[in-house]
């Protein structure tokens, strides 16, 4: 129960091969001979865009921002609305109104380094500031290794490119390619969003033969030429993929993968039902996805020569923006509880640090000469979360709300907070760890790891307890064998209990185990045995 498994590659490409048939899909991809040359006049950034890009995307701004859905999206969440807006003027310049369109493109994802290589080509309906969108996209990338350089050809188009080379950009030279139709398509006015692939310039290990058996009913999409989706929401939206295979042969066998793909995300649709009926919060999702599967069902598909089409329309007037507003929701959520466990995954590499430095943990607390707890671990292990300033202001032979000491509180570490939980500027932490009786720490004296002999993958190092206490306050979870412990965790990080191991890894448990259980992960010398399904 509380170790994770692992997800296998091949598992991500099996959901992508269902998100390329359902999620993504042109409702008229114009139909052209193979080899007719890309017209020269294509708008905006679109003639930026190689026409055998490994991926390509496109939006039209008005026909998003404009559309009924995105609309009721605004109207439902203004305030998420308004943030997104405040960030584009703030770091770049302009609003989304200000964005005609948006072509990204990707040429190779051959090698291991590519996808870091990419373009983008914003078109905008007033001038901009070419410094400002160069900053505002290193800022927003956040790495040293990242190259950024835009280019301007014109006062309303910018060029981003990142890690690609200056001929990236010019307009590419008209010849025919993979994306021909796709480009079309976008050029035509008629779509949202246009996204495409051209297959043999994706990795190799997807286009092998030696491929799992759950993979294989995909095998001839990865084959084909290319894939291209387009995105229509002018009235009831509706996305259709078109698969451009190498003969008609191809074409049907792609035919019974888009089939299957649609069956697959059926299978998965149900089960995600399955799981929303108990959220109470989740309403407006469960009657979008509700919709959803009639419209797999409802998908058609179609074959004509070496070219297979499927196309999925759903109703128009759903609660998209009230179910953007849950995803929305649910999508914080699951960022605080990731940070929460990398502010644990810290914690639990700054007591190993201490160890290695001192030979041993950390006691539970700086005790004075009786005994007596003066300040926390957490103040001990700060030289190693790069507090070290801070931790030379402290008075270790005073008491944690000593005059000196007290000050110091509102300096709390941002590692010591959970996302959502910790108030701005707060001092309170969750973050504690079980002392005495065989658990993990004691008052006084810090122990070795060589003294965890049921082994550090079956002890509790930190947790989240279910009651905040100050930072440098020496009050931790004490663990009395004879009463029951599970009142002492919390469920704090976004209904999480939180618990990192003395082996340094940080686990998430939708429930508090049963208090036997527990007794036994809290010792560290117990001698318990604890099964794998626990």
């Amino acid at each position: 129960m509380l170790q994770p498994k692992g997800v296998r590659w091949w598992g991500g490409v099996l959901g992508l091969a269902a998100a390329v048939a359902a999620t993504m899909l042109p409702r008229e991809v114009p139909q052209a001979a193979a080899q007719q040359p890309v017209a020269t006049d294509l708008p905006g950034g679109l003639r930026y865009v190689p026409t055998d890009a490994a991926l390509f995307a496109y939006v039209d701004g008005p026909g998003v921002w404009g559309s009924a859905i995105v609309k009721n999206v605004r109207n439902s969440d203004p305030k998420a609305i308004e943030l997104f807006t405040g960030f584009l003027k703030g770091e770049f310049g302009f609003t989304a109104e200000d964005v005609k369109s948006v072509v990204v493109f990707v040429p190779s994802l051959k090698g291991p380094r590519e996808a870091d290589q990419y373009g983008l080509v914003l078109t905008l309906a007033k001038p901009f500031e070419k410094d400002r969108i160069e900053k505002g996209v290193a800022k927003l990338l956040r790495r040293d290794d990242t190259k950024v350089k835009v280019a301007a050809p014109d006062d309303r188009t910018a060029v981003v490119l990142v890690n690609l080379g200056d001929e990236f950009a010019k307009p590419r030279a008209a010849k025919p390619g993979p994306l021909d139709d796709a480009l079309k398509a976008a050029a035509s006015g008629k779509y949202a969003a246009v996204v495409a692939s051209t297959l043999a310039n994706l990795p190799d290990e997807i286009r092998g033969d030696d491929v799992p058996p759950q993979v294989r009913a995909f095998q001839p999409l990865f084959h084909a030429v290319s894939v291209s989706a387009t995105l229509d929401l002018a009235r009831d939206p509706t996305v259709v993929v078109t698969v451009r295979a190498g003969s008609a042969k191809h074409a049907t066998e792609c035919e019974k993968s888009l089939a299957a793909a649609a069956a697959l995300l059926q299978e998965q649709l149900d089960q995600g039902l399955k799981d929303l009926v108990k959220d109470a919060g989740a309403k407006d999702t469960l009657a979008v996805l509700r919709a959803a599967g009639p419209a797999l069902k409802a998908a058609k598909f179609e074959t004509l020569g070496s070219e297979t089409r499927a196309t999925l329309t759903l109703p128009g007037d759903l609660p998209f923006g009230g179910a953007f507003v849950e995803a929305r929701k649910k999508t914080q959520e699951a960022a605080a509880r990731l940070t929460a466990m990398n502010n644990l995954k810290q914690i639990g590499l700054a007591m190993h640090g201490y160890h290695d430095a001192n030979n041993a943990f950390p006691p539970a607390a700086v005790c004075d000469k009786t005994g007596k707890p003066l300040l926390s671990w957490r103040v001990l292990i700060l030289p190693y979360i790069e507090q070290n300033d801070l931790y030379q202001q402290f008075k270790l032979d005073e008491p944690w709300d000593s005059v000196n000491n007290k000050k110091l509180l509102a300096k709390m570490p941002k590692t010591y907070a959970i996302p959502g939980v910790t108030p701005e500027g707060g001092t309170d932490t969750h973050f504690r760890v079980f002392v005495g009786n065989g658990a993990g720490f004691d008052w006084v004296k810090g122990g070795r790891i060589t003294d965890i002999t049921d082994g550090t993958s079956n002890t509790f190092l930190c947790a989240t307890g279910a009651d905040a206490v100050p930072w440098t306050k020496p009050d931790e979870l004490e663990f009395d064998p004879e009463k029951d412990p599970t009142k002492l965790l919390g469920a704090v990080a976004s209904g999480r209990v939180l618990v990192g191991m003395f082996d340094g890894s940080v686990r998430t448990l939708p429930k508090v185990p049963p208090k036997d259980t527990l007794k036994a992960y809290i010792t560290k010398a117990g001698g318990e045995v604890i099964s794998d399904d626990e």
